[in-house]
């Protein structure tokens, strides 16, 4: 194969690699993306697997602050004349009127505690007791709620022995924190762990990688909808606590409440680093493949370079380089007899010009003779016997050159060719 046809593959291998490599590096980086988001995700299901949720212990022991406050108003009826919504909202009516039964129709009196800050506290100065932290898990990522008490309804008695022997409001409270975290009666009983939410969350942070971390969302992907605290909608549209139930016993009902939650998800880091993976691989396969294409081709163009200087190379400087006799003096090459021969040959050669054809054919013929050398390139033989082959004028067909072609081609396929005819031949194909 032609070292040209070998230059030409190389670089149509060349253009069919960096194409390959472009899609290859963008597949790959793909697919590296989406294994370890899915590690991440799969590692954070992991800490979740055998359980819905995790309860620790925010806060507790604190104390607890309280005042009186109404019972919530027994809800109103909304009276409609229309059949259907009367039907409809009477439904309603009903639920609200059970659901206010269930949560204030047994109590004689309520106290709210100091769950709000006060204008002069600091930021984690509540008076509400005690606060439990609730983490859990959804595909995106996880959130967090915290759970406390929000107020102490006393229940009515069949007999008022005076207020002396009802439990203190703060006892109340704290009560209902041994039951939450030590009642199997508890909604939490089964899934409260002292510890457990700083052991998840050290967790989590390990099961970031190198796309993926956990990232707080400034707005929670998702809100609680629920009643109000003491029935009271907040009017400035935002999200408030939620009622979450209460705790009671024959004496009381300690009412506990839900924040909104506040929710992580599973984000890429903010340097991009999928991007940075990209440009990064795709610079090192330029350079690899690049280096490779430059490792095949420059030997190939030197060699390539060297072959048409000698194909190019007039009569007088051919001889000059190959009668030199410095060509059989090296090593297992020493010949005297032809270095003798090749001294003469040389010396003439100085001796005269490069326009004197006659002498320049004498020498061939005696370097030929004297030296054993071959003045015939067999690349460029090979390149004029391609370009006088009759074949090539058939199609179109032309006759004239059909003959001529013959001829020249005949004259280089015998026995014996010397360089003169080979070079007559190089001439009279200038016609074709």
């Amino acid at each position: 194969m032609k070292r040209g046809t070998i230059i030409s593959i190389a670089f149509i291998v060349y253009i069919v690699a960096m194409v390959g490599m472009f899609l290859g590096v963008d597949a790959y980086v793909k697919s590296k993306d989406k294994r370890l988001r899915n590690e991440m995700h799969n590692k954070i299901k992991a800490l979740f697997e055998d359980r819905r949720q995790y309860v620790d212990i925010a806060y507790s022991g604190y104390k607890v602050g309280y005042e009186i406050v109404s019972i919530p108003a027994k809800p109103k009826p909304v009276v409609l004349q229309d059949e259907e919504s009367k039907k409809v909202l009477g439904d309603m009516n009903k639920e609200a009127l059970k659901t206010w039964n269930d949560n204030y129709g047994n109590l004689n009196k309520m106290y709210r505690t100091h769950y709000k800050k006060s204008d002069w506290a600091g930021p984690y100065d509540y008076e509400d007791g005690w606060n439990l932290c609730i983490l859990e898990h959804d595909y995106e990522g996880v959130y967090q709620t915290w759970i406390f008490p929000y107020a102490v309804g006393y229940i009515k008695q069949d007999y008022y022995l005076g207020d002396n022997y009802l439990p203190s409001v703060d006892s109340a409270v704290n009560d209902a924190f041994e039951f939450f975290t030590s009642n199997e009666k508890s909604t939490y009983y089964s899934t409260f762990e002292k510890g457990s939410v700083d052991r998840v969350w050290s967790a989590i942070y390990d099961a970031q990688n190198e796309y993926y971390y956990m990232a707080e969302d400034e707005r929670p992907r998702f809100n609680r909808i629920g009643s109000p605290l003491f029935e009271e909608y907040p009017k400035d549209g935002k999200y408030h606590n939620v009622q979450n139930g209460y705790m009671y016993n024959g004496l009381y009902k300690v009412f506990v409440a839900s924040t909104q939650p506040k929710t992580w998800t599973i984000k890429k880091w903010y340097y991009e680093p999928d991007e940075k993976d990209k440009k990064d691989l795709l610079m090192y396969w330029t350079i690899g493949i690049t280096t490779i294409l430059l490792f095949v081709v420059i030997p190939l163009w030197m060699i390539e370079a060297k072959h048409k200087k000698i194909k190019d190379e007039s009569l007088y400087d051919k001889l000059k380089r190959m009668c030199n006799p410095s060509n059989f003096m090296n090593g297992d090459n020493y010949d005297k007899g032809k270095i003798d021969k090749a001294n003469a040959i040389y010396k003439r050669l100085l001796e005269i010009n490069g326009e004197e054809s006659e002498v320049l054919n004498e020498l061939q013929l005696q370097a030929v003779k004297d030296l054993g050398i071959n003045l015939i390139d067999a690349e460029k033989l090979a390149d004029l016997k391609e370009m006088v082959n009759p074949k090539n004028y058939m199609t179109p067909y032309n006759p004239d050159k059909v003959t001529l072609a013959n001829e020249l081609y005949a004259i280089l396929t015998k026995e014996g060719l010397t360089y003169h005819e080979m070079t007559e031949v190089e001439e009279e194909a200038k016609q074709l």
